[in-house]
Parts: C-alpha cells; sequence; structure tokens
C-alpha cells in the first residue's frame, strides 16, 4: 500500500509538472493567437465601418479591396483554427465555461458572407462581363438584366490558315469554360452535400487569383454558411444571367464564324477575283491593256491560283462539298466544346448555332455551285480518294501554262512607247538590234509549239493574243532601240549599198512580223518612219543638186547678161571650152555619185512611198545618170552636155539668135532634158530681149552695121 501511494505521488506530479509546462506553452500560443484574433477582429470592424459610410456616402468601393480583405480572411480563417487546439490546457476557455471560439466564429463567419464570399460572387460576374461585354449593375454588382451582348475580339494571332473569327470561338469557348467550371464550384458550395474544400480552392484560384495551401476545412465551412442567405431564387437569377449572357456571346462568335465561313469565304474571294481576271485576260475580245498591266494582271492570277491550291491543301474545304454533313471536324469539335460546358452553354446552346449555321450553308452552297462553275467547267472538282476539294484538271492546267510562260525570258516589263510620228527626219540603225527584233518571229513559233499546248483548249487563243501583244511591244522596243535620228546639224554618211539593203530587209521583216503579231498600226507607222527617212534623204539630196553650177541662178536667168562675152561661159565661170569641159565633168561626176547615192533608197522604199512625186522624179533621175554613165545615145544629160559646149564660146548678142534657133534642144519629159530647155529658153528670152533694147537705140551698133 505504502508503495502505491508513493507511485500515485508521482504519478501526480510528473501529471501535474506535464500540465504546468502545457499550461505554459498553451499561454505562450494563446498570447499570440490572441493577438491575431484581436487583430482580425479590430480589422473585421474597421471594414465594415468603411463599408457603412461609403454606402451612406453613395460611393463604390474599388474591387481590389474586396479581393484583397477577401483573401486575407481567408488566411485568417485558418490559422486561427490551428492555435485554438491550445485552449484545451486551460479548462476555462472550455466550451462549457467560456463560448468565445464559437462567437469568434460567428464573427468571422458573418466577416466571410459579407466579403470573401461577396467577393467572390461579385468576380464571377465580373469576368463573365469581360468576356460576354454585358455591363454590370451598379448596386449588386451583377450583370444587368435585358442588356445586349458583344461578340468575343478578334485574335491578334491566330493560328497558320486559321482564321480570326475561329481563333476567337476558340478563346471564348476555352474562357467560358473555366468561368463554367468556377461557377460549378460555388454552386457545389451552395449545395446541401458535403463540403469540398477543392471546390474552394479551385473558386478562389479562379476569383482571386491565388492559391490556398492547407486543408481549408475550416474556411470550406465558412464560405459554405456564408453562401446560405443567398436565397436560392437569387441564384438561380444570377445563374440564369450568366448563361443569358454567354450563349448570347457564342451566338455573336459563331455568327462572326459562319460570316467568315459563307460571306468572306477566302477561297470564294479568291475564286471571284479569279474569274474577274481570267474574263479580262481570256474572254473572247478581251482587251486587258498595256502589256506591262496585262503581265501584272498574269502574275496576280498565278499568285491567286497559288494561294487557292495552298487553301484547299491545308484547309478543310469538304463542307463546301454537297454531300458533306457538316462544317468540318474543327468547327464540329469547336461545337463538342460548348456542348461540354454544362452550366453556361450545354446541347441546348449548341442545337441553336447548329441551326443557324445550316440555314447559312444552304444558301452558300448555291452561292458556291454558281461562282465555281460560273455556266462552264467546274474550277474545283472532288478528289475521293482524298477526301477533299481540289483544282480541277483544267485549272490545274491554267496555273503550270502561266507559271511556264512567265518563266520564259520574254516575259518581262516592257516598255509602253511608239515609233515616233511627225516630219521627215534621218534615222541611222544599229543592225544587231534591228536582229534580236526580228529574232522574236523564231520566239513566238517555239511559244506556239511548246508553251501554248499546256494550256486548256478554250484559253489557247487568248494566250497566243496575250503572248503576240508581249512579243510585238518587245519588238518595238528593240526596233526604237535600234534607231538614232540624226540632228540637223549632223550630215549622213554616204551610203553603204550592201548594209543599206541589209537594214532594209531586216526592217521589212520586223514590220511583217509586227503585222503578224497584230500590231498593225505599229507596223504602219514604222512604214511611215522609214519613208520619212527616204523622204528626208531624197530632200538633202535635191538640196546638194541645187547647189550645183547646172542649177545655179546664174544659168537659170539670164537677165544678168548684157550681151558682153559668152554668158554660158560666164554662168559656168569658165574662160574657154576646155575650161568649161572641165566644170561640166565636175558637176555631172558630182550629179553621178548623188545618184549613186540615192539608188540605194529608190531600190528599197515600199511601195506606198514609191508614189510619191519626188520618189518617181529621183527614180527618173538616176535613170538618166545611168544613160549617161554608159554613153547612149537617148541622154538627156549628154544632150545637154553637147549643147553646152557648142554654145559655150561661140554665143554672143549679134549671133545669139541664129545659134540657138539652130540648137533647138529636143523635147523630153526627164529632170535634164528639162533643165536643157529650162537653160534654152532662159537664153532665147534675154537675146530677144537685148536685140529689141538695139532696135529701140538710133544709132545703136545694129544700125551701124548696116
Amino acid at each position: 500500500m505504502r508503495h502505491a501511494g508513493r507511485l500515485l505521488r508521482s504519478v501526480a506530479a510528473l501529471a501535474l509538472g506535464a500540465w504546468m509546462v502545457a499550461l505554459g506553452v498553451a499561454a505562450v500560443k494563446l498570447d499570440a493567437w490572441n493577438d491575431d484574433l484581436v487583430n482580425t477582429l479590430l480589422q473585421i470592424r474597421a471594414d465594415a465601418t468603411l463599408r457603412e459610410r461609403m454606402a451612406l456616402q453613395g460611393e463604390a468601393i474599388p474591387r481590389e479591396w474586396y479581393r484583397s480583405k477577401a483573401l486575407t480572411l481567408l488566411a485568417a480563417a485558418e490559422r486561427l483554427q490551428e492555435e485554438t487546439v491550445w485552449t484545451l490546457f486551460i479548462p476555462g476557455s472550455w466550451r462549457v465555461f467560456d463560448t468565445l471560439k464559437e462567437r469568434v466564429g460567428l464573427r468571422i463567419e458573418r466577416a466571410f458572407s459579407e466579403i470573401a464570399v461577396e467577393t467572390m460572387r461579385r468576380e464571377v460576374h465580373f469576368v463573365a462581363s469581360q468576356i460576354t461585354g454585358v455591363p454590370l449593375d451598379g448596386g449588386t454588382a451583377e450583370l444587368q438584366a435585358v442588356r445586349d451582348c458583344v461578340r468575343p475580339p478578334l485574335m491578334a494571332h491566330s493560328g497558320p490558315l486559321e482564321s480570326p473569327e475561329f481563333a476567337a470561338a476558340r478563346d471564348y469557348l476555352a474562357r467560358v469554360g473555366q468561368l463554367d467550371q468556377a461557377l460549378q464550384a460555388m454552386t457545389a458550395l451552395q449545395g446541401p452535400g458535403p463540403a469540398d474544400s477543392e471546390d474552394l480552392r479551385l473558386l478562389v484560384r479562379y476569383t482571386l487569383g491565388a492559391e490556398l495551401p492547407g486543408r481549408l476545412a475550416r474556411s470550406t465551412g465558412f464560405v459554405r454558411r456564408g453562401f446560405r442567405p443567398t436565397e436560392a431564387a437569387h441564384a438561380a437569377l444570377g445563374t440564369a444571367r450568366l448563361q443569358q449572357a454567354a450563349r448570347c456571346s457564342l451566338g455573336k462568335a459563331m455568327s462572326a464564324l459562319d460570316a467568315r465561313l459563307f460571306e468572306r469565304n477566302e477561297l470564294l474571294a479568291t475564286e471571284v477575283f479569279l474569274a474577274q481576271r481570267t474574263q479580262l485576260l481570256f474572254a473572247p475580245g478581251a482587251r486587258p491593256g498595256t502589256p506591262g498591266e496585262t503581265l501584272q494582271a498574269l502574275r496576280e492570277l498565278v499568285l491567286a491560283l497559288d494561294h487557292q491550291q495552298v487553301l484547299l491543301a491545308h484547309t478543310d474545304y469538304a463542307w463546301m462539298h454537297s454531300g458533306a454533313p457538316s462544317l468540318g471536324p474543327a468547327h464540329e469539335k469547336l461545337l463538342a466544346g460548348a456542348a461540354a460546358i454544362p452550366l453556361l452553354l450545354g446541347p441546348e446552346a449548341v442545337d441553336q448555332v447548329r441551326r443557324q449555321s445550316d440555314q447559312a450553308l444552304l444558301r452558300f452552297r448555291g452561292q458556291f455551285v454558281a461562282t465555281f462553275r460560273n455556266g462552264g467547267e467546274p474550277s474545283l472538282v472532288w478528289a475521293p480518294g482524298n477526301g477533299r476539294l481540289v483544282l480541277s484538271p483544267e485549272r490545274a492546267a491554267l496555273r503550270d501554262g502561266l507559271v511556264a510562260l512567265l518563266r520564259e525570258p520574254f516575259m518581262v516589263p516592257a516598255g509602253d512607247g511608239g515609233f515616233p510620228v511627225g516630219e521627215a527626219s534621218l534615222v541611222s540603225w544599229d543592225t544587231q538590234r534591228l536582229e534580236q527584233a526580228v529574232a522574236m518571229g523564231q520566239v513566238r513559233r517555239r511559244v506556239v509549239a511548246e508553251g501554248l499546248p499546256k494550256f486548256p483548249p478554250a484559253l489557247r487563243g487568248a494566250v497566243a493574243r496575250i503572248v503576240d501583244a508581249q512579243l510585238a511591244q518587245l519588238v518595238q522596243d528593240r526596233i526604237i532601240e535600234a534607231m538614232s535620228p540624226l540632228g540637223p546639224a549632223e550630215p549622213p554618211t554616204a551610203i553603204d549599198a550592201a548594209a543599206f539593203r541589209a537594214q532594209r530587209e531586216q526592217l521589212a521583216r520586223a514590220r511583217t512580223l509586227l503585222a503578224e503579231l497584230g500590231a498593225r498600226h505599229s507596223a504602219e507607222r514604222l512604214r511611215t518612219l522609214l519613208a520619212g527617212d527616204v523622204q528626208g534623204r531624197l530632200t538633202l539630196a535635191e538640196e546638194a543638186m541645187r547647189r550645183s553650177l547646172l542649177y545655179s541662178e546664174l544659168a537659170v536667168d539670164f537677165g544678168w547678161w548684157q550681151g558682153e562675152g559668152s554668158p554660158l561661159l560666164q554662168a559656168f565661170a569658165v574662160a574657154d571650152v576646155p575650161a568649161m569641159r572641165q566644170a561640166l565633168m565636175e558637176q555631172f561626176a558630182s550629179l553621178d555619185e548623188l545618184g549613186r547615192q540615192v539608188a540605194p533608197l529608190l531600190a528599197h522604199a515600199d511601195a506606198p512611198a514609191a508614189s510619191g512625186q519626188a520618189l518617181a522624179r529621183w527614180q527618173g533621175i538616176v535613170s538618166e545618170l545611168e544613160r549617161y554613165r554608159a554613153a547612149r545615145a537617148d541622154s538627156s544629160l549628154a544632150t545637154l552636155e553637147r549643147y553646152l559646149i557648142a554654145l559655150g564660146p561661140e554665143l554672143n548678142r549679134w549671133n545669139c539668135g541664129e545659134k540657138l534657133a539652130a540648137l533647138a534642144p529636143p523635147r523630153g519629159t526627164d529632170e535634164f532634158a528639162q533643165r536643157h530647155a529650162q537653160i534654152h529658153r532662159a537664153l532665147v528670152k534675154r537675146c530677144a530681149e537685148l536685140r529689141a533694147a538695139e532696135v529701140k537705140v538710133p544709132g545703136s551698133i545694129s544700125e551701124s552695121r548696116a
């Protein structure tokens, strides 16, 4: 017994010692807990006072204030729960003796209802307003009733070959899905089932942007009880507004996507552009413009065809085919994602959107058939093996043909100038450039044989016209580059008959080629240019001939002769017959050289130019010079030479009448026969004038001789 008593006393002493130690630790812990509790309660009272004052003044409390206070309450709730376990060592704080813990819990619970729970509810509606564009009510901070929503904004950066509208709808569903999960968590916390801290954790993460540590048992209870005062009807009304706003924005997002798919369909827009370009370039009687404009239009056409091919290869356009049941897997995936958002969207919202899209699809398919067939062969065909729309064989042949054509060396920007039109002017030519112009004919024959068969048969004629127009401009450019107009102070060099003949033959082939290429106007302007060159050279030859003594003023009108000495010797500035012979030899040599220079011009002048008076006159001059050179008896120039030599030293005022009557020139129509007659008439006229003057003057020499 004595031993048992000592054991009991030892145990009691140990228990008392342990209790004393625990009591000391509890005092320390509870002192800190008490400080936190006091600070928390003081802050709750200060916050309540602030809210009352702001409400009386009609001022709104900033959203960030609510968020900050809610996070503070959540952290304080868990911390105060952990510290109150030490109250077991203080009997006076037990529930039987003290209800402080319950009273503190009720106060914090009321604060949770007023701040934390209200903040999370506000945040749910705030985010919904940001997503849908429905404004918030200033009093309740919930979405306003009967207000229109907005379309989700287009994404600045969408995926490759992905429309901004599709990216916007996909992003919208992702945001609504997160909002729906938060709303599900909030609904679960409002329900009668067991508390789930994960719902609170998700709700806080979404609404407050914070990650709460620990088990959150006490905070979860606070939140659940904080939701209870909210009437079920009010909560349902708030959810209904969220649902209405979410479905409204979904409808607008899908309407925008439908507009992109149907009204602003990129493939359809490309086809409309292609139809306009092909009509401009390949329609019968089409006038696409200058070769430069046509070349640009062909390049744009190839780019559009390439873009259309890329669209068909990387985008699912199977829904455009008449037998397709939907708008494609991507669209179906989008709708499936909307149906999987149970509270805010769901199958009912998807059915409404699908009906809307189906009606638009029916209208679009009619437009699709009309555009891509356009009264002829379809531009796109269905490839069963690939399950895709692809370019029709004709469209693919057009693209391949254009690509090959644009790679041709002659398909380069050409000039837009033309041959000069105006007064006759002299031109020198670069034979190498002329050869390049003529070589375009070989290019045309090669393109006709090798390039045109690559195109669809219906378009070959139009492509040939385009090629001809391009080659015609290049031929004209090369000819213009080959010509060098001679200025007034730049006399032409002596004509090399062989070189001149080669140039004119090249130019004749170039004119023929221009006509074959359909550039008849340019061919005619080139003919006019060449005729002007001939006319200019003949004019220079005429001026040179008029500068000879045979055409001098002294030999045209002998009014200057007063009867002293021989008028012909004086006109030719010679003293006797040998000098006359030498002067005439020099004059006729100059005329012969002039005729040799003119002869190539006459040989290669075209028919219209040959009908000109100057050309016909010079043909007679050259023919006469050839007869004189051949010493033919019928040479008018030789007759004139004999006439001048015979009369030169013997003619004077006393015998002019008889001499001139005896040597009357034969009648002729060529240049030198007319010149012979003109000199003879001038001499006869002056001789008669001198004789008449002698008769009128008494004592004249004639009377004395009589």
